[in-house]
């Protein structure tokens, strides 16, 4: 049976539309990937959280759309001084990293990602479950710099970490010993050293020094701090969160300048 021509003429629309994607289709996981990190380089936060999220979306199991994803929404947690949505942010960043780690478990940068994000997320907590959540960052951040020895956010939390443990309180360190067997061997001087390790690996990083800055100051070396935080200020914005490290460097030096000569 012959066709007529009209209909021949549709028939042959039809098979095209089965063969050729049509114009609305949503754009791959590449390009938002490739967005989210362009609008990163512009410090547009939410433009790249929203990139990363489309590409988490469009892919479940891609492991950079994951991490990069649990890094965005660590950073608009940071920036954003609603603490319930804070939390949020950084819940739902544990989430996306805790993904990453399991799509790819021998790469760094889910585990930093993990590490950071449960960081942010511990300052929510007391008691027990604050310092389990701070066990749990020290063992993230260290396979983080095993996997990768120039991970530098790898060596930043666990000076952080190190700084952190010395500074708790009494009732604190007894949960610590409990739940690490014995109290784990922290240090300002192995605060400063990763730090400073840091900032080997990325000596433009504005919250590196920012964190070796309060880190000397923990430590009572004043001019060192005041030389760090002075440091931290001079620096270039890089980061989309850099103007938020250096208020707390300003706040840092208000403290730090009457001890200094």
């Amino acid at each position: 049976m012959h066709l007529p021509r009209p209909a021949i003429h549709w028939v042959a629309l039809g098979l095209a539309a089965l063969v050729l994607p049509p114009v609305w289709a949503a754009p791959d996981v590449t390009a938002q990937l490739q967005a989210g990190d362009a609008a990163r380089h512009q410090f547009n936060l939410d433009q790249a959280l929203g990139a990363y999220r489309d590409a988490y979306r469009l892919d479940p199991a891609c492991y950079e759309a994951a991490w990069k994803l649990a890094r965005a929404l660590t950073d608009k947690g940071t920036l954003t001084p609603d603490q319930a949505q804070q939390k949020q942010f950084y819940e739902e960043a544990v989430q996306a990293a805790r993904t990453a780690i399991r799509l790819k478990q021998r790469d760094s940068a889910g585990h930093t990602s993990l590490a950071i994000a449960v960081g942010k997320l511990a300052l929510f907590e007391g008691g027990r479950q604050k310092v389990e959540l701070s066990k749990e960052v020290k063992e993230e951040a260290t396979l983080a710099v095993q996997l990768n020895p120039r991970d530098d956010l790898g060596y930043h939390v666990l000076g952080v970490w190190n700084r952190e443990m010395v500074e708790l309180n009494w009732a604190l360190r007894q949960i610590a010993q409990l739940l690490y067997g014995k109290f784990p061997p922290a240090s300002l001087d192995n605060a400063i050293a990763f730090l400073q390790h840091a900032i080997e690996i990325t000596p433009d990083n504005v919250a590196h020094h920012v964190e070796l800055g309060n880190t000397y100051a923990a430590a009572e070396q004043w001019q060192k701090a005041g030389d760090e935080l002075a440091h931290a200020l001079a620096l270039p914005q890089s980061w989309v969160t850099d103007g938020y490290y250096k208020a707390r460097a300003e706040e840092a030096l208000k403290r730090v300048k009457p001890h200094l000569k």
